[in-house]
């Protein structure tokens, strides 16, 4: 069975037992997935018939209604035992949220096909030679009778294997004749895209991140989500819900990497000292690292969660906030999993331990846009009071 067969299961609340619940079953298949670079349709059955792909559509519409807090919460455990399936689900649970924020009665039938059909997202902003420069894709808009004419052509379009939603951007003129970002949710199409590469990589490799052609694809106006010209501005109000649960994967992560390593030092023995590994001042000395830092990216992320922000009095400082969150966050992770790493020795660098996995996983961390060098240049500017943007562009 595919995603697009499952029917999901009435709304929880519970989202964190959920994912406890689900967690172990996961973990089991997850090194088949990672081994295959295959996708995790079974996991993705799962999470659609359990009800935990509609934990953010609003509760009006039937969902779950779940927080940030909640979200992220999830999104934590669930990665721990499978950081893909993690990473995929988030492109279809942060991209509900963000659309959910709109409060638009145009998407209420997004939110039904979750709830009534078990419809999943797969995200699609990136494309090939843009940097992760999302408010100016290459992918073109023409006006056409009724809707738009979408070309051009998309990379780590994660999630698509079991998407039954596509979630995309393109460029329309606007009456200067400068591109104008404008998003789309539309039905998967039956034409009008082609896959130019399946996903291979030395890490996620089971996202199903696969690279898109997209070719004269017809899209109604009704699939527009915000008005021409809107889509940098829902995502500057949104970030929040994105980098917030992005960050929340790779914590996740290396919070799995750091409790498999404290289980395995309880029990392992040398013969020399005829006692746990973990009795070795080394050992501990690391592992105190380990749990330092885990606790300093639960608090960033916490507070991020926690934080009060007027976004529309400042959305450009609250996306570098969110993001210089999520880079610092994501940095720490990698460092909690290269640390794990070292006390695990030789054995955690074998294809069966699930520390491997871990290790290649956590990377992507450091990779998902804006980059940590442009985020810690807005970071420094906005505290040095120099202007963020010296021109009126958009990276990242």
């Amino acid at each position: 069975m595919t995603a697009t067969a499952a029917v999901a299961a009435p709304a929880r609340r519970d989202y964190a037992a959920l994912a406890h619940e689900l967690a172990p079953v996961f973990a089991e298949r997850a090194a088949h997935y990672d081994a295959a670079s295959e996708f995790p349709s079974d996991n993705f059955d799962d999470l659609v018939r359990s009800g935990y792909t509609a934990m953010t559509v609003p509760t009006r519409y039937g969902g779950g209604g779940a927080t940030l807090a909640q979200l992220c919460q999830a999104q934590e455990i669930l990665a721990a035992a499978c950081g893909s399936t993690a990473f995929a689900v988030n492109m279809h649970v942060h991209g509900l949220a963000m659309i959910a924020q709109l409060d638009d009665p145009r998407y209420e039938w997004i939110f039904r096909a979750v709830v009534d059909d078990g419809a999943v997202i797969a995200g699609g902003f990136s494309e090939p030679g843009v940097g992760g420069n999302w408010w100016y894709p290459t992918s073109t808009a023409e006006l056409v009778d009724g809707g738009y004419r979408v070309s051009g052509r998309k990379s780590f379009f994660t999630g698509f294997p079991g998407a039954t939603l596509l979630f995309l951007s393109a460029a329309l003129p606007d009456p200067l004749g400068l591109p104008m970002p404008v998003g789309f949710l539309i039905p998967r199409p039956a034409r009008g895209l082609e896959v130019t590469a399946t996903w291979d990589a030395a890490g996620m490799r089971a996202t199903g991140s696969h690279s898109l052609r997209v070719d004269n694809l017809v899209i109604p106006a009704r699939y527009r989500i915000g008005d021409e010209g809107e889509l940098p501005m829902i995502f500057l109000r949104g970030v929040h819900w994105a980098w917030c649960s992005f960050a929340s994967v790779f914590l996740g992560i290396a919070r799995g990497a750091a409790d498999l390593v404290a289980s395995t030092q309880r029990e392992r023995r040398l013969q020399v000292i005829d006692r746990p590994l973990a009795h070795l001042p080394g050992i501990q000395f690391k592992v105190a690292d380990m749990v330092t830092r885990l606790a300093a990216a639960q608090a960033y992320l916490s507070a991020a969660i926690a934080a009060n922000h007027d976004i529309d009095e400042d959305p450009l400082g609250h996306y570098v906030d969110m993001s210089l969150m999520k880079v610092t966050v994501c940095r720490l992770a990698h460092e909690i999993v290269t640390l794990a790493m070292q006390v695990q020795g030789g054995s955690g660098l074998v294809s069966a331990s699930p520390l491997q996995r871990m290790y290649r996983d956590v990377v992507a961390g450091l990779l998902v846009p804006p980059t940590p060098d442009l985020v810690q240049e807005w970071a420094g500017k906005r505290a040095l009071g120099v202007p963020v943007l010296d021109e009126p562009r958009w990276e990242g």
